[in-house]
Parts: structure tokens; C-alpha cells; sequence
């Protein structure tokens, strides 16, 4: 569907950058919630347009929203490198998904479409097997906001996109990977038979755009054929000219407690749902990609 009035949040990020382009090339009267000038720059260059409103304040929210059919939230500040580590540094992620999400979807007009952001890494370690949307999750004090931000969306017949971690060249989790690689460590916690569930940046986005249209409901939104530790740690040695990568000490993932515990379980997670409700196809495999 062409010709939507969106309220985008989130715009400005590592997906909402590739997110806001794409849906003002489908058509689409795009409004993206900035912070700064610079921000508002590349919003307007990117043919949408900024606006500045607090997504802690439930009235200025509506104010913002009105007049739009479509609300797209992918707001996050999830922190990065040992800081993930402190519970503290997660608390405005946790007001994103909890207030945020709950005022960006009261402000959503009857009948309108909500599209929301969530995240795989909940799912219980399952070995080799398939993880689709109905596999038991388990929370920590760094995922449980996620339920409130499917319950957001779930609120209005939204939809709720469960992303695998993100590989982007400008994202800091990726950066942060590539240079304890390129130190000889392969930074993501686990067995190295463990699967490891990422999605393309570029295909996260397209997913964003292909959710406009979808039924109701969660999805899972991964790389196509996710593959083991083992497979990172030899595509990313061959990239940086190395002979082998090391595994992350298995005293990080006890010292580091359930967050760490849950990037260390084994996620072979499967988009199919999505792909069948929606024309989505995932477009590159990570490992190939190094």
C-alpha cells in the first residue's frame, strides 16, 4: 500500500537510516522524530520530514501523531562493549519500550497500522533445532521491556518484529565485534557449535517496509540460514587475515550473569512465518559478507 502518513521514531539510527529512505521511495509522507539539526538534515535530505517531540510525553505524542495512519516505532538505546553489562545502562532502552511504545501506540487513530520493533534474543537456547515464534523465551532485567513493547503493539493489532542481532558496518555492536576480532577474539558469547542469529541491517529494513502490509501479529526477522560460532569465527579469521579466533573465556558468561547467559545460547532462528504472510526475502547471508 502506497500514500501512508507515517510517524516514524527511531528514524535517525542505525535502521531507521536505511528505513526512512526506503519508505519515501514507496511513496509514502514520511515524518521522522529528530533530536538535533544534523539529524534533520539528513532526515529532509533523505526526502522526509523532521519534527522534535519527547517520547516520554503522552500528549505530545498525540500532537505529533495526529493526522498520521501509520505509526513505525524502532526507537532503541540499547548500550554497547561492558557498559550492556550494568543494569543501569539499560534503563532508557527500558523507558523506550515501556513508555515510549505505550504512548506511540494510544496515539495510533482506529484502524491505523503500528509496526513495532523487538528482539530474538529472549528465545531459550534450542541446540540445532528450528526457533520459531511460538518457542519459550525466557527475560533477564536487560529483555524484559521487550513485553511491553509486543503488548504495545498488541494493543492496537499491530505488528511486532522480532530482530536477530544486527551486522551493519556504522553499528557499534558490529564494530566492537570486528575489533576484538581483529585482536584475536571472537566477542559473542557460546559454544562454538552454538547457532548464532544476526539479520543484514539492510534486510532488517526492508523488513520494516514489507511489515507495513502484513496481518497482525509477531514475526521473527532473521538471515535466511543462520550458521554456527564456528562459521563466524572462520569467515571472520579469513577476512582479517588471521589463522583462528578465540572463544570468549566461559568465566565472561558467569561473571556477566543472565544478560550474557542469554547472547551465549544457541539461536537457530526462522523467519518463515514472515516470508509467507509478506513479499520479504532475506537478501545476504553474514558470513559471506565479512
Amino acid at each position: 500500500m502506497t500514500g501512508r502518513k507515517i510517524f516514524l521514531a527511531g528514524g535517525t539510527g542505525v535502521l531507521g537510516r536505511r528505513v526512512t529512505p526506503l519508505l519515501v521511495s514507496a511513496g509514502h509522507d514520511v515524518m521522522v522524530n529528530t533530536r538535533n539539526e544534523a539529524a534533520a538534515a539528513n532526515v529532509r535530505a533523505a526526502g522526509a520530514t523532521p519534527v522534535t517531540v519527547d517520547l516520554f510525553d503522552r500528549p505530545a505524542v498525540s500532537a505529533a501523531v495526529d493526522g498520521c495512519d501509520t505509526v513505525v516505532n524502532i526507537a532503541t538505546a540499547i548500550p554497547t562493549g561492558g557498559s550492556a553489562a550494568l543494569k543501569r545502562n539499560w534503563a532508557t532502552n527500558d523507558r523506550i519500550r515501556t513508555h515510549a511504545s505505550s504512548h506511540l501506540a494510544s496515539a495510533l487513530p482506529t484502524g491505523g497500522t503500528y509496526v513495532g520493533e523487538s528482539i530474538t534474543i529472549p528465545y531459550v537456547d534450542s541446540g540445532d533445532q528450528w526457533i520459531d515464534e511460538s518457542v519459550a523465551r525466557t527475560f533477564s532485567s536487560a529483555t524484559e521491556s521487550v513485553n511491553h513493547a509486543e503488548a504495545a503493539a498488541r494493543s492496537v493489532d499491530g505488528v511486532s518484529l522480532r530482530f536477530a542481532m544486527f551486522a551493519a558496518e556504522d553499528s557499534a555492536h558490529t564494530k566492537d565485534l570486528l575489533a576484538a576480532a581483529r585482536r584475536g577474539v571472537f566477542a559473542l558469547p557460546g559454544n562454538s557449535d552454538a547457532y548464532a542469529p544476526f539479520i543484514h541491517i539492510d534486510d532488517a529494513a526492508s523488513a520494516v517496509v514489507a511489515a507495513l502490509d502484513a496481518p497482525a501479529g509477531i514475526y521473527n526477522i532473521a538471515e535466511a540460514n543462520p550458521v554456527q560460532r564456528s562459521a563466524h569465527m572462520e569467515a571472520l579469521a579469513k577476512a582479517l587475515g588471521r589463522k583462528r579466533l578465540r572463544l570468549l573465556p566461559s568465566l565472561v558468561v558467569k561473571l556477566g550473569g543472565p544478560p550474557v547467559e542469554a547472547l551465549s545460547r544457541s539461536q537457530r532462528i526462522s523467519s518463515g512465518l514472515f516470508r509467507e504472510v509478506s513479499n520479504w526475502v532475506p537478501a545476504h547471508s553474514i558470513v559471506e559478507e565479512y
